[in-house]
Order: structure tokens, then sequence, then C-alpha cells
């Protein structure tokens, strides 16, 4: 095979890879949405036409599926799950309008719920699992040309290689001067950005993303400009990081030339309160019940390990900076304090890292045998769940910050205490005692200021997974 066939063949293989994806995914749903009705009708024992199992019913939920993007080839797996939702919602709302004007098949309310829940469940575990295994096998890969080859860079990447919603195979960076050592040791350089148009143009590569946001205008116009014609897809990380982007939405001001974001505030509105109260009481009193025996199993080993009392409550900031009692499992011994006092004095190296941090990550004297594993998984913070259902604390929040603390949280106390302090966040999954204490109240202020229901689920279900491997607990 010659070397220009051999760039052809991978040139129509770029090109059908974002179509097979979409395929795969709409297969299984098709399949999810067949066998919820099977198994919804069957658990109430009711008969449908097979033209409305077979064809009516996916056809509907499909249409949905697919005008919620949730067949878009690379985006946050959570916007999938977002999709998804919403999608089988109105899909189902759709779905029972039409039965009640078009025909005389009736049905339980109950027999809504359950097929709306079956269907849901359906759809989130044959999507997880295809999008794991695609993931995980390198199967359906993108190629992906980066410009730009400095810090955004390698946080775009180190989302890339974490999201289940993403598959992009490298193919290379172009920069003029790159700053990371990490991605020139890695991946290759493929030129200089004035060389953008001829290098993506021969590479037959349809996905290109901008991470220079220091660029000056006129050059990033230029190569907009220069690159779109030869691509699919052409992404730009703008000078914004650390804004609030959550739920932006852009409008162009077509006769002006201007693009203009628009940006909401979450938390202040009172109906997000309110959904955000009653998400953190169901998971918390169902969850509570479920975790009781461990409870109990964790208060005995602690009783018979140290002496002291089981509970560690001690005072923390809460919302709009009221203090409140933040209740622990005792990981420490009683007189932890005079054991620390005592550490650092030795240790200068321990010392500093104490001063950076506000935590000793390896090695912390004041931590008992018990307190040693149940720190690995965060199970010292089980009964912030009476905190939970006080209305002290959410699931998902800000970390709660100690009242001495005030002055070193600086100008973002007022942001982070906008919402109630939660057992995990932002800073627990992406980073945990790996982060200084500065770039953990900047994280909290982020979390503040986009939050929303789906990035509460994200943040649990990465939770989940740290707990489980123990991996980054403090």
């Amino acid at each position: 095979m010659t070397l220009t066939a051999k760039k052809h063949n991978n040139s129509i293989r770029q090109r059908l890879r974002p179509y097979l994806a979409p395929i795969i995914f709409m297969s299984a749903d098709y399949i999810a949405v067949i066998l919820t009705g099977l198994i919804s009708t069957r658990v109430y024992s009711l008969t449908i036409a097979p033209s409305y199992i077979y064809l009516w019913l996916p056809v509907t939920f499909l249409l949905f599926l697919a005008q919620a993007k949730a067949y878009a080839t690379m985006q946050p797996i959570i916007y999938t799950v977002r999709s998804i939702f919403y999608a089988a919602t109105y899909g189902l709302i759709a779905y029972v309008v039409a039965l009640y004007f078009f025909t005389d098949w009736m049905a339980a309310r109950s027999f809504f719920v359950v097929f709306w829940l079956v269907l849901l469940i359906t759809f989130y575990i044959e999507r997880l699992l295809i999008s794991f295994l695609l993931k995980h096998s390198h199967h359906l890969y993108e190629d992906v040309i980066f410009v730009g080859a400095g810090k955004t860079a390698e946080r775009a990447l180190h989302y890339f290689q974490d999201d289940l919603g993403y598959r992009y195979n490298v193919s290379g960076f172009l920069d003029d001067n790159p700053v990371s050592d990490k991605i020139s040791d890695k991946y290759k350089l493929l030129g200089k950005i004035s060389e953008a148009e001829k290098i993506v143009g021969s590479s037959h590569v349809q996905n290109v993303i901008i991470t220079a946001p220091g660029m000056e205008r006129d050059k990033l116009q230029q190569l907009i400009t220069t690159v779109q014609p030869h691509v699919r897809n052409l992404s730009y990380v703008p000078d914004l990081i650390g804004t609030p982007m959550a739920g932006v939405e852009a409008q162009s001001l077509f006769s002006e030339e201007i693009l203009m974001l628009h940006m909401k505030n979450n938390l202040a509105l009172r109906r997000n309160r309110i959904y955000k109260r009653l998400f953190d009481l169901i998971l918390t009193i169902i969850g509570g019940i479920a975790i009781s025996p461990i409870l109990l199993i964790l208060a005995i080993c602690i009783k018979l390990d140290s002496k002291g009392n089981v509970f560690y409550n001690a005072g923390r900031i809460g919302k709009d900076g009221k203090n409140f009692k933040c209740y622990k499992f005792r990981s420490m011994y009683v007189n932890g304090d005079e054991i620390l006092k005592e550490y650092l004095a030795k240790n200068p190296e321990a010392a500093e890292e104490w001063h950076k941090y506000a935590k000793l990550r390896d090695y912390d004297p004041r931590v008992t045998k018990a307190g040693t594993w149940m720190r690995k998984y965060s199970l010292d913070e089980l009964p912030q769940i009476l905190n939970v259902i006080k209305g002290d604390m959410s699931l998902v929040g800000p970390r709660p910050y100690l009242p001495r603390e005030k002055e070193d949280i600086g100008e973002e106390l007022g942001t982070i205490t906008m919402s109630m302090p939660g057992i995990t966040g932002y800073w627990q999954v992406s980073g945990r005692n790996d982060v200084s204490f500065q770039e953990r109240v900047t994280m909290d202020a982020w979390y503040v200021r986009n939050w929303s229901v789906w990035l509460d689920i994200m943040y649990l279900a990465k939770t989940f997974t740290a707990v489980i491997l123990g991996r980054g607990a403090y």
C-alpha cells in the first residue's frame, strides 16, 4: 500500500469514527427502551401492541435523546447523565399524552413511575458500561491536535483522561515555546503555531483544541480562520479560568460580531436551594439507615482502641459565617495538640508541611490506630450525616473550615459561606490533602459560584470511587 493510500484510509477512518459511537449508543438505547417496556408491562400484567413496544416507544425516546444531545461524541459524562434524565422525563410525558389522546390503552399511575425509574436505571447502566469499555479498551478514539503546550493544556489533558465522555488520541502539539515539561516529554511537538494550517491540513485530524488563553486576539483570529476549514471540530479555551461558567449560555450579537456570555448565580435562586436541601435529606436519610450497622461497629472500635469519647465535636464555620458543631468520629488521641506541638518542634520538615497544608500527609502522630484506617476510607466523617439532617451541612459543599482559619481564607470567605459546608466537595475529589490551603479555598469558591445539582451528583460519584479505593484520603 502506497503512502498516499495510507493517508487516504486514515482520513476515511477519522471521518467515520465520530458516527460510530452514536450508532452504538443509539442501538443500546433502543434495546434499553424495549427491555423497560417488556419488564414494566409484565410486572403490571399489561398487554400492549408489539408495534408500540418495538417501534413507537423506542423512536419517541431516541428522538428526545437526540434532541437533548445525548449522542454528542465528546462531552463530559455528567452532561450525558443530565441529557438522559431530561430526555427520559420529557419523552415519558410526551408518550403519556399521546396514549391519552390517541389510544384507549389504560394503566395505573404507578406504572409510569416504575417505567420511568427502570428506564433511567437501564439507560445509565448501559451508557456507563459502554463508555467504560470504549475508554479502557481504547476503541473509537478520535485524533486531536492541541495548539498550546502550557499549564492550560495540562489541565485539559488531565480532565480528558479521567472523564468517560472523552476519547481523544493526542496526535501532538503546536507551540512556539512549550512551557510544560510533562507535555514535551510525553507527546510530539509537531511544529510552531505559524505552521498550523499546513500541519493540520496534511494530518487529516478532525479535532483541534486551542489551549493558549493568553494568545493575542489578532493572532488567535488568524489561527481560527486558517485552521477551521480543515477540521470538523475546533475548540478554544478562553482566558476565563476560575470564572463561574457552569450553565453559561453563549449569545451571538450577529450584526455587531459580538459573543456575549450569560451567567447565573444558581444558589441565589430560592428554588435551587430547596432542590439542594431535598436532595440532601432524601439521600442522607436513606443512606443513614443503610449504614447504621457500620456506625455502631466503628463506635465500638474507637472505644476499644483508645481512651476518650467516640465523637469529636468541633466548631466549624457554617452558612453565612455562623459557627456550628461538626460531628466526627474521634480519630486522634485526646491530647493530640500536645503531641503535635512536640512533634513539630523536633521535625522542621513536618513543621513546614503543616504551615503550607495545615495537615500532615504521610504521618500524623496524633492519629490513633483505628483513626488511621478510618481516615484512609474517610469513615471518620460519617457522623456528619447528622449535621446534614440538622441543616448545618450539605452532602456536597465547601470544606467545613475552622473558625481560626477565617483570616487565612481572606476575601473568598463571603463567597464560601453562601453555601452550607459539605461532607465532600470539589477539593476532596480533585486533590484532597495533595493541594495547598489556598488552592482549597479557590476550589471551594469555584464550587459555590458554579453550583448545580448535576455537579453535586458528579462529586458524590467521584467521592464514592475515592473512598472505595482509599485514594487521597486525609
